[in-house]
């Protein structure tokens, strides 16, 4: 049983007591495990969760503590029979129960056959369990928590919807039991997807849309994530913020999916728990875990533009004993060099590298240590496109009027966590990180074009372009349940701390300029500049500090509260100058602080149903910088939620449906007249209101869907400039939805082949219009149709698996994002992005 031996639950001697022993025996031995009680144990640690079954029922647990290490359970509520409580709790974990023949004691042993259990009324035995015999195949697996680390974490689970989320409560709470609205996109959507961007993955969450200069495949590192109508470029890492904090250098584009298990989408305001944030919500990576069981997979795409990439995934014990556990991540992309790209003169390269190193400690404490490096060499383009009296001109999707215009970002990001189990109620965890990033770029840009009387030319200027940012943070949080007055509550005390420093330094030549003819443009590859003229250098210093509590209430007759609160204070300075060695500071250091509450309320009258209603405050200081440095002044937002969840098939089918409204002043935009620097502009209040459904799971066997709708409408009520007052603001449309199923057969003769297709709707788009106009022009709705196929069988071992994705596949023109600038009266430059074209993606995966 392990160097530990047996763990023997002693709270089921100590408080089931005599009377518990005398009445198991006066009850027949096959009738106990059919007594009918009631449960009350909360989402949490295994271990704890078997300690309250053992209390309640006054039954002997017996289990190996190495099998319960690294595990949580749902939890378990209402009245249930022995047998059935096991059942629930044990679901998804790997484990089975053997009940003893008196029906007095329980042995938890690993699962070996999918179905089986062992019980005092005559199912079938288990098998013995071969301790270090020969791994089964990959197709024999269980497929539901292989590796002991949860459902999220399993590479074989087909689930496209998981139980539990952390990102909204930071506890683990189911999201059925959760009064805000949390969705995940899980590992089986990524591979039947054959996703490769964060676009691509988050277009299965309602409200949520991704812009930038990723839109279209060029892969440069600019971008931001839009919840709920307003655009932020901060994301979390395993609950770390990851973001460019004013330096311009976010990533969010070139954000690598091969360490991720799955993605977390919190919405509305998360400043109660994670601090300054823009309003519409979080969205939170979740990395894959070292498994104490050996996985290893290796996988390989080529698809359309010449786009080549390759991912390795290896995770095991170091250890014998499984206390020493490991998990490499690493992948490589070759997308459009040198034979092709959906735009002329842009191409890109990847190198991503993810070790992660685990001890276990003791059976309570563990120390995990992450490292992450990615290189990423992208080109720059801005979507120019030339435009006559605010009319854009009809021109190849994939025309380029600059030149190649390298740009590559480096990023090295760690991070250290421990956590220590007290008992069965308390708990505590820190984490610790630090993030260095590097972004230089040299670009020949369009300015302007001139009409020489025989042809229009497009007149281009030179630059370059460094950028820096290093960061360090780290939080604790102790979790603790306990009970008073017959309500439960897990009880959550934390803060954190956050620093960012950041550097930029700008070198353009509006002196000399290049031309290129506007309709037959032929690209000379003329050198960039061989004098570089400083145009601006601006650094910033933040250091933010927060501390916040909360508490779920679980109360009688299935209610449930949640409650928290959030100080939150931020110091920030600046510099500026013509050259980043001679700046001069500002005036006066920043500095802000503010209260962000959160309520909630939720009513569980089913298992099946959940209503809740939700209030949050919502906090954010120094979102980016206002030309030509200075920070933009804090913004504040509240918002009010109310929704209803579904759940259907043991929780393999689930539904969520809600109202919002979400106003917010000092709302941050990208300030077009200073392009490509980092700068926004503020508008004085804006609101956000309209309706989200999300649908995701298992219809049937085999059959799985995800389905989303938002209507929402995002307008500026708030204004300096009365004609803005009841206008459209930013660039998300009112409609939105998505669509994608698949079908995986289940009869012997068409076994391992999956089919399957969607297809994502965006209606018009706003344009920006800053050419003074006052056009209030937009994009065109569009809709897109993507298809998939698979297939999976078994050779010598290894699970492969051949799939190919096409996307897009009526090749339909639409645009990611358009804003006409102050020269498109007349002939003039705007701004357009093109989305993706009809694309192919093949794949051969190997797992074993």
């Amino acid at each position: 049983m392990g160097a530990t031996a047996l763990a023997t639950v002693l709270g089921a001697l100590a408080i089931g007591g005599a009377d518990d022993a005398r009445a198991h025996a006066q009850i027949p031995d096959k009738e106990i495990v059919e007594i009918v009680r009631a449960y009350s144990i909360p989402a949490g640690r295994m271990s704890t969760a078997l300690t309250r079954l053992a209390d309640t029922s006054g039954v002997l647990i017996v289990y190996d503590t190495t099998l319960t290490r690294t595990l949580t359970t749902r939890g378990l509520e209402g009245t249930h029979t022995l047998n059935a409580a096991l059942e629930e709790l044990l679901s998804g974990s790997g484990l089975n129960y053997e009940v003893a023949a008196d029906g007095k004691s329980v042995l938890i042993v690993l699962a070996q056959n999918d179905g089986v259990r062992s019980d005092a009324v005559g199912a079938e035995a288990l098998p013995p369990i071969d301790v270090g015999a020969e791994a089964r195949t990959p197709a024999e697996r269980r497929g539901r928590d292989y590796g002991g680390a949860g459902a999220g974490q399993d590479p074989y689970n087909k689930s496209y919807v998981l139980p539990n989320a952390s990102t909204g409560t930071k506890t683990d709470t189911p999201v059925m039991e959760t009064p805000l609205n949390i969705q995940s996109v899980t590992q089986q959507v990524l591979r039947d997807q054959q996703a490769i961007t964060i676009e691509q993955a988050l277009q299965n969450v309602s409200g949520v849309a991704v812009g930038g200069g990723g839109a279209f495949g060029g892969g440069t590192p600019y971008g931001d994530i839009n919840l709920r109508g307003f655009a932020s470029d901060v994301y979390f890492r395993n609950g770390f913020r990851m973001g460019p904090n004013g330096s311009g250098i976010d990533g969010i584009s070139t954000i690598q999916l091969a360490n991720i298990s799955s993605i977390e989408v919190l919405k509305g305001p998360g400043a109660t728990l994670y601090g300054l944030l823009e309003p519409g919500g979080v969205v939170n990576i979740v990395t894959k875990e070292p498994l104490n069981a050996p996985y290893y997979s290796i996988d390989q795409q080529i698809g359309s533009f010449a786009n080549y990439r390759t991912t390795i995934d290896a995770t095991g014990p170091v250890t014998k004993d499984g206390d020493w556990l490991y998990r490499l991540n690493m992948s490589y992309q070759n997308n459009g060099a040198p034979f092709g790209s959906p735009i002329e003169l842009i191409h890109g390269q990847d190198i991503f590298i993810a070790p992660t190193l685990k001890w276990n400690i003791d059976a309570a404490t563990s120390v995990k240590l992450e490292v992450q490096y990615d290189e990423n060499r992208s080109a720059i383009t801005f979507g120019s496109t030339p435009a006559f009296n605010g009319q854009f001109l009809s021109l190849p999707r994939n025309r380029n009027y600059s030149e190649h215009s390298p740009d590559t970002l480096k990023t090295f990001f760690s991070a250290l966590t421990w956590s220590h189990q007290f008992d069965n109620d308390w708990s505590i965890k820190q984490q610790i990180a630090f993030k260095r990033a590097e972004d230089a770029s040299s670009f020949r840009l369009p300015a302007f074009v001139q009409d020489t009387g025989t042809r229009y030319l497009v007149e281009r200027y030179s630059g370059e372009s460094a950028r820096q940012q290093t960061a360090f943070s780290t939080n604790v949080d102790v979790v603790g349940h306990f009970d008073t007055f017959g309500a439960k509550h897990t009880l959550l005390l934390g803060g954190d701390f956050y620093r960012s420093s950041t550097g930029s330094q700008n070198f353009i030549n509006f002196t000399s300029f290049s031309e290129i003819d506007l309709f037959n443009p032929v690209h000379p590859g003329t050198p960039f500049l061989a004098a570089p003229v400083p145009s601006g250098a601006v650094s910033n210093l933040q250091d933010t500090a927060g501390f916040y509590l909360q508490d779920q209430i679980k109360l009688p007759y299935d209610f449930s509260i949640l409650a928290g609160a959030r100080y939150q204070y931020i110091q920030q300075k600046s510099a500026s100058g013509l050259t980043a060695d001679a700046l001069t500071p500002s005036d006066k250091v920043t500095t802000a602080e503010a209260v962000t509450p959160r309520f909630g309320l939720l009513w569980r009258p089913e298992q099946w149903v959940s209503v809740y209603g939700h209030y949050a405050d919502g906090f954010g200081a120094g979102a980016g910088r206002i030309f030509p440095g200075t920070p933009a002044a804090p913004s504040k937002a509240q918002e009010f939620e109310a929704g209803v969840k579904l759940e259907w098939f043991d929780g393999r089918l689930r539904a969520t449906a809600d109202y919002f409204n979400l106003a917010k002043t000092n709302v941050p935009s990208t300030d077009y007249a200073h392009p490509g620097l980092g700068f926004v502009v503020l508008t004085g209040e804006v609101r956000s209101k309209g309706v989200e459904v999300d649908i995701q799971g298992e219809i049937l066997p085999g059959w799985s869907m995800i389905a989303t709708y938002t209507n929402q409408e995002v307008r500026t009520t708030k204004d300096e400039n009365p004609a803005q007052i009841g206008q459209r603001f930013g660039r998300d449309p009112r409609n939105m939805a998505s669509l994608w199923s698949t079908y995986e057969f289940q009869t012997e003769m068409l076994k391992g082949l999956k089919i399957g297709g969607g297809a994502i709707y965006r209606d018009r788009q706003p344009i920006y219009d800053l050419s003074g106009l006052g056009l209030q022009m937009s994009n065109p709705a569009y809709a897109t149709i993507n298809l998939m196929a698979a297939y999976s069988f078994t050779f010598s071992g290894l699970k492969l698996t051949a799939q190919v994705n096409v996307s897009n596949l009526l090749d339909t023109t639409y645009y990611a994002e358009t804003a006409l600038d102050p020269t498109a009266s007349g002939m003039g430059l705007g701004y357009r992005l093109y989305g993706a074209p009809r694309t192919i993606l093949g794949s051969l995966r190997a797992e074993f």
